[in-house]
């Protein structure tokens, strides 16, 4: 098991007791649920940084989305054809 410390964090008296009452309701300790939501953010966060150096790089090559594409997945967005993410369309040497 990873050696673990201790870390004090101020809340909101809201936000500490909606913790309190989820961890009660999940049968967790409080500081098991906020291990987890910290673990969690972490995870989505280095996720949505690695897209942005993703997308840096890509833009480095000249890959790019073009503007058509982008608009016509956001007119789709709440729509019952609603489109997956636009792939890049746009590349340095001019293929499609």
């Amino acid at each position: 098991m990873a050696a673990s410390e201790t870390f004090s964090v101020r809340l909101p008296s809201e936000t500490k007791k909606e913790l309190e009452e989820y961890a009660r309701a999940t049968q967790r300790s409080t500081a098991f649920v906020v291990k987890e939501a910290v673990e969690a953010h972490l995870a989505e966060r280095r996720a949505y940084l690695a897209a942005i150096e993703e997308a840096e790089r890509e833009a480095d090559e000249g890959v790019f989305v073009s503007g058509e594409a982008v608009i016509k997945w956001l007119e789709s967005w709440g729509t019952e054809n609603e489109l997956p993410p636009p792939e890049p369309d746009i590349f340095p040497d001019g293929r499609k």
